[in-house]
This record gives C-alpha cells, sequence and structure tokens, in this order.
C-alpha cells in the first residue's frame, strides 16, 4: 500500500506582490471558513431550547446521546426539506437509536428509577417514526430508500426499482452496485462480476473498497473454475490488505499450471488503475481471464 503525505500550508506572501498578496489572503480566508462551516451550527442543546419538539420526544438521559443527535440534527437541518433523501438516513438513525435505548432500557437505575420511563419513551418514539417513514417511503424511486425497503422488509418490487436504477448510468455511489452483487450473487455470477466491476470503477479513492469485493471475485473464479481470474483477485487483494497471505495464489498457481508472470502483470495493472480511479474491466480485458 502507497502512503500518502499530508499537505504542509506554508508562508509564501513574500514572494508575491503586494496586489496578489491581498487576493491570496482572501482566498485562504474563504478556504478556511468553508472548511469549518461546522463552528457555525448550531449545538444540539441550543436546537432544543428554540426547537424543543425535535428533543422531547426522545430520551432524555445521558445514555445513548450520540444517536439521539444525530437524529435531532437530521430533524434541524432537514426541517423544511420536501425530498425524500434524507429520511434513508433518519431511518437508518433511529435504527441505530432503536437498538441503543432498547438495550439500555433494561439496566436498573436503583437511585433513579424515573430514566426507565424517558427510555420507554424513546423506544416508543423510534418504532413509531420508523413505521411512519417505512409508510411514507414505501413506494419511493429513490435508489436508497427503495435498497432499504427491500433490504428491510424484502419488498419485492421495492428491489426491481432499486435494480432498474442500478443498472442505468445514473449510478454514482459504488456501495449501491455492491449491495445489488450481494443479491445477485445467490442466483446470477455472471451479473455479479460485472456489477462489482461497475462498481470498481465508480470508486475515487482505491482506500474506500472493502476487501470483501476483491475476495468476492475471488470466490467468483474459483466457483467458475477460472483459476486464472481467482489468482489475478487474490493477487489485488493482497496488494491492498496485507493481512492477506500469498500462499493461497501461489498454491492455486502451481495447482493449475498458470501463466504467473502474465497474470501477475494483470494484476499490476488493476492495481494501478485502482490507485488512479481509472479502473475499467473493458479496457483491462479482463474478460479474457
Amino acid at each position: 500500500m502507497k502512503s500518502q503525505n499530508s499537505p504542509v500550508l506554508g508562508t509564501l506572501f513574500s514572494n508575491f506582490p503586494t496586489g496578489y498578496k491581498n487576493v491570496i489572503a482572501t482566498l485562504s480566508l474563504t478556504v478556511m471558513l468553508s472548511g469549518c462551516s461546522d463552528w457555525f451550527e448550531p449545538t444540539i442543546s441550543e436546537i432544543c431550547e428554540t426547537h424543543s419538539e425535535m428533543c422531547l420526544d426522545l430520551s432524555l438521559d445521558a445514555r445513548c446521546r450520540h444517536e439521539r443527535a444525530d437524529i435531532i440534527r437530521l430533524r434541524y437541518n432537514h426541517q423544511a426539506d420536501t425530498s425524500e433523501a434524507f429520511k434513508y438516513p433518519l431511518l437508518l438513525a433511529f435504527e441505530d437509536y432503536l437498538v441503543c435505548v432498547e438495550e439500555v432500557q433494561h439496566i436498573e437505575h436503583v437511585k433513579r428509577k424515573g430514566k426507565e420511563a424517558t427510555r420507554l419513551k424513546g423506544v416508543m418514539t423510534a418504532q413509531r417514526e420508523l413505521a411512519r417513514l417505512a409508510r411514507e417511503t414505501k413506494r419511493s424511486l429513490d435508489p436508497y430508500l427503495s435498497y432499504y425497503h427491500w433490504s428491510r422488509h424484502n419488498d419485492k418490487e421495492a428491489f426491481h426499482r432499486f435494480e432498474r436504477y442500478a443498472a442505468s448510468n445514473k449510478v454514482k455511489d459504488p456501495e449501491l452496485l455492491i449491495s445489488l452483487a450481494s443479491a445477485q450473487i445467490k442466483t446470477d455470477p455472471e451479473r455479479t462480476i460485472d456489477t462489482l466491476y461497475k462498481a470498481l470503477s465508480l470508486y475515487k479513492d482505491a482506500d474506500d473498497i472493502d476487501s470483501a469485493v476483491y475476495l468476492s471475485l475471488v470466490s467468483l473464479g474459483m466457483d467458475k473454475e477460472n483459476y486464472r481470474m481467482a489468482y489475478v483477485w487474490l493477487g489485488v487483494s493482497e496488494y491492498f490488505d496485507e493481512k492477506i497471505p500469498s500462499a493461497r495464489r501461489e498454491s492455486i498457481g502451481q495447482k493449475f499450471n498458470l501463466p504467473i508472470d502474465i497474470l501477475d502483470s494483470v494484476v499490476s495493472e488493476i492495481v494501478s488503475a485502482l490507485d488512479n480511479s481509472q479502473f475499467d474491466a473493458s479496457a483491462l480485458k479482463l474478460n479474457r481471464l
């Protein structure tokens, strides 16, 4: 894995004419302010003081405060939002919150029994809001919400909506395609490979790719008895995850008498493409493996 050095900002004003100094100073201030926009957001306490309706239906004790804060922040930031996009992260936030309050609800408080009541309120709110949001988004065309209804409620219509979107050229988030591949792998290995290749082409940073993607391609190669494919993707996985030993790849190469030198070159080409956010299965001619 290649290491990346953090950029260092130097004081270069002395090398520029006076007029340019002012421009640079202004631009620097703009960058600083844009990077620190969170400084100007109200705190959770301030939101609850001015918008109590966003907070009072949640448990108020110290437990689960991070999960509660996520919900309050989403409610506040999207209070005038008429779109459905924010409802997916809100559903996930309520799921996390429900898990937390259900766990801590059973903790006995000898001195302060009142804590149990506020946690019960939190459980009831989370259950109610999850049900409400699910009703409101059941037929949504939003791909994330379609994925949610398929993965949580086994909604076949939602899956077909999600699948149609994932097959389009509109997809920008590779994680959506990884989710689709997790369903395809059970019935259609060839489409799964195509979907995973498409997902890899969308990543902007190779460090964001879970090594499970590479290992899934290894398994698909082994299942198809395409040992060249398995060998290549094992090589890629080793490059990005030092915990993966080389012994298995070497064993496959020897057992099936593979053209190791050629396949190692393919591994290098794939790694280079991924490192440079230029992965293209067609350009790399991976269909020839």
